[in-house]
């Protein structure tokens, strides 16, 4: 029989810590504490599978549990979700700037919580066997990491009804950029494709009603959204198996004039595996149909291509991603 995995509950209030039990324990094994200073000493006995983490909490608050939590090699991969009752965009941007994975509103909601714990459960899941999968021999190797690339890939996919495949057009898009601008090995343009696969992963912990809202977002809403590069690159950054995996998630809103985001980098100060995602990202979402819009007409895409030469985009990849429509390549969603 399999063993329930375990999830540690920090927060003040009883009540809250009773709730919690109530909606995960038929799941899960749940570890009740209630503060801070308590969590840590907690942790030198059990190790969870995911803590859920109350913000506001006397003495040690939640910021600061999880910042202890991070310092300690031992516990950095543990998915740490915090618990709220207020919508506050600062809050939200510091919590996953100290790497937390998602928010859950209070009062909980039973089926959001579960389904939310159950996300990063399985995250977690796949990124320890990404992992796990270095010592299996190389040809092994080689197709269950695609295999679980292309799992997580459609997860994250299918979280926006308007981008399906999307992820992996971006991906092949990439490869196809990295091929003609003749710098990289064999091996490395590989790389650069499933890096891109995983460019959005970070999306799995953006909420559903702000990815496929058929208006424009609030200034709050994209503030949330643009927290997806460095949700990404948090959930990433333990893998070894891809190179640079971490920073085509993280890096590929950059922008070539540095008014981009999350970090403003100009240039060349970019990765160029995150210039090259970049740009196939933005080409496939002008050509795909988004809530807010239709694709945009072909004249329209290149005219977008070109006025971002220097400014969005890196000059030489712009000569590439024009030549590549010139040739009339499109790559159409699997069935």
């Amino acid at each position: 029989m399999e063993t329930k995995k375990v999830i540690m509950v920090i927060d003040d209030t009883p009540s809250n810590l009773q709730y919690a039990m109530e909606v995960l324990s038929d799941i899960y094994k749940v570890v009740p504490v209630k503060s801070g200073e308590a969590a840590i000493a907690a942790l030198e006995k059990i190790i969870p599978d995911l803590i859920l983490l109350d913000i506001e909490m006397p003495g040690m608050s939640g910021f600061e549990t999880i910042q202890k939590i991070r310092s300690d090699a031992r516990f950095d991969a543990i998915p740490v979700i915090f618990l709220t009752a207020h919508a506050d965009k600062e809050n939200e941007v510091k919590g996953f700037k100290l790497g937390a994975v998602d928010f859950i509103m209070k009062p909980f909601i039973p089926d959001i919580m579960r389904a939310r714990v159950a996300t990063q459960i399985e995250l977690s899941l796949y990124r320890n066997s990404l992992e796990e999968m270095v010592e299996v021999k190389a040809k092994e190797v080689e197709e269950l990491t695609f295999q679980a690339i292309m799992a997580i890939t459609k997860a994250v996919d299918a979280k926006d009804v308007y981008t399906r495949q999307h992820s992996a057009r971006v991906a092949k898009f990439s490869r196809e950029i990295a091929e003609r601008l003749g710098t990289f090995t064999d091996d490395e343009i590989n790389e650069i494709y499933r890096l891109a696969l995983l460019h959005d992963i970070g999306k799995i912990g953006i909420p559903d009603a702000i990815l496929n809202k058929p208006a424009k977002l609030t200034d709050e809403e994209f503030a949330i959204m643009k927290s997806h590069t460095s949700m990404g690159a948090n959930i990433l950054k333990e893998v070894s198996l891809v190179k640079d995996v971490d920073k085509g998630a993280k890096y590929h809103h950059e922008r070539y004039d540095g008014r981009g985001y999350m970090e403003g980098l100009k240039g060349e100060e970019i990765p160029l595996c995150a210039r090259i995602v970049g740009i196939a990202d933005a080409y496939d979402a002008m050509t795909s149909d988004r809530a807010y819009r239709k694709r945009l007409p072909e004249d329209v895409v290149r005219s977008e291509i070109e006025k971002g030469r220097g400014t969005q985009f890196d000059p030489k990849l712009v000569d590439i991603m024009l030549a590549i429509m010139d040739d009339g390549i499109e790559f159409p969603d699997e069935d």
